[in-house]
């Protein structure tokens, strides 16, 4: 029967899972993931409300309902199918903004489930191809822009109302904040501040360029590293992705090599390549120094915490049908994601710049693997085969 099938969640991991030797069976590996993406969505709605658990609920719904509607028809099923549908949903989910008109997240949840499970077979991450369709499709829907939005403030966590937010020119902290009558604080995203600077569009205060981005603009680092800052739901806090990505790398169903490659490659990219300033672009920007201090090593370190690479590097790239299996793939799949990313958040897309670096290299994958596939001891290149043959 396909519905058992689709609900059977037992099955043990394939032998060429680049998982294989982390103890754990294919439900324990995905119930794990799942776990891990669940603390996100809850740490994401402490500083954006409880309507995030009803976008993570409704993309979680929608994904279901056409994957159960495939298996139905089509009386094709595979086991373990019911959990996979489950964490696509989720993460699905935790790519969105609370703000989106609640339509938006049934059309990512049943994108995700139809295009980028049934239809691309899983190949692609399901839950970003439906993201990024979302956001085609929703061009014009304020909430899918990368500008800003709410936060609430430290008295209003889980239960205060987004939308009784106030705007302030002054902000020297989420904790500091007092806002009178105020439930939540409207405020700059960090990647378009990042993407005006790179563009020159922050006047300088003087000879100081970094110093006005830093102290005016960005929201302050313990801000950032918290979550107390805009963003999707499972996209701005950088401790709980932390934490959870730790977990899941002692457990052994996450390679550290991953996550550390992505950041170096994002680190390396965004110290390298210029911004524009006044007097012309300025390469190698980690090197500037305003007043004794050093920060262009301070806005190298903001474009890490900044948008969607924390729940890329932990959560999305390491999924076990869209990624290289062996380490070495792996590596190079991260430098990869790191480097795009961030190019594309200083000159291309800025909206899902992290997912499209995910999508991109996601189709390099089966190459990944085939060139850095292990050599059997005394058999010939396939190359050398063909000129002997």
């Amino acid at each position: 029967m396909p519905i058992k099938s689709w609900l059977a969640v037992d099955a043990p991991l394939r032998s060429d899972a680049p998982h294989r030797r982390a103890g754990g069976t294919h439900r324990h590996i995905l119930r794990t993931w799942m776990l891990a993406g669940a603390l996100v969505g809850v740490s994401g709605a402490a500083f954006h409300g409880w309507r995030a658990l009803l976008i993570l609920a409704l993309t979680v719904v929608s994904t279901f309902a056409v994957d159960l509607s495939f298996v139905l028809a089509t009386r094709r099923a595979s086991s373990g199918r019911l959990s996979r549908t489950f964490l696509v949903g989720l993460i699905a989910g935790l790519t969105l903004p609370v703000d989106v008109e609640l339509y938006v997240p049934v059309v990512c949840g049943a994108l995700s489930a139809f295009v980028g499970n049934i239809i691309f077979g899983g190949w692609l991450h399901p839950a970003l191809v439906g993201r990024v369709l979302v956001q085609f499709i929703f061009l014009n829907h304020a909430s899918l822009a990368v500008m800003g939005g709410a936060v609430l403030l430290p008295a209003y966590i889980f239960t205060g109302d987004a939308t009784a937010s106030v705007s302030t020119r002054y902000y020297d902290g989420w904790l500091d904040f007092e806002g009178e009558g105020a439930q939540a604080i409207e405020l700059q995203s960090p990647q378009r501040a990042l993407r005006a600077f790179a563009e020159g569009k922050i006047p300088p205060d003087g000879d100081d360029y970094f110093e006005p981005l830093l102290r005016d603009v960005l929201p302050p680092w313990p801000d950032a590293v918290l979550g107390a800052v805009p963003g999707g739901i499972g996209e701005t806090s950088l401790t709980m992705i932390l934490i959870v990505g730790f977990f899941l790398i002692y457990r052994g169903y996450l390679k550290w090599q991953l996550p550390a490659s992505i950041f170096l490659a994002a680190f390396v990219t965004v110290a390298i390549l210029p911004v524009g300033l006044a007097d012309g672009y300025r390469w190698f920007p980690v090197f500037a120094v305003e007043n004794g201090r050093a920060v262009g090593l301070a806005y190298c370190v903001y474009h890490l915490a900044a948008g969607q690479l924390g729940l890329v590097a932990f959560l999305i790239a390491g999924d076990m049908h869209s990624s290289p299996m062996r380490v070495q793939g792996q590596i190079l799949f991260g430098i990869g994601i790191g480097s795009i990313t961030i190019f594309m958040r200083l000159y291309g897309v800025v909206e899902c710049e992290a997912y499209w670096a995910v999508l991109i290299m996601n189709t390099a994958a089966t190459s990944i693997d085939r060139l850095t596939r292990r050599r059997t001891l005394g058999t010939q290149p396939p190359r050398e085969q063909a000129a002997l043959a």
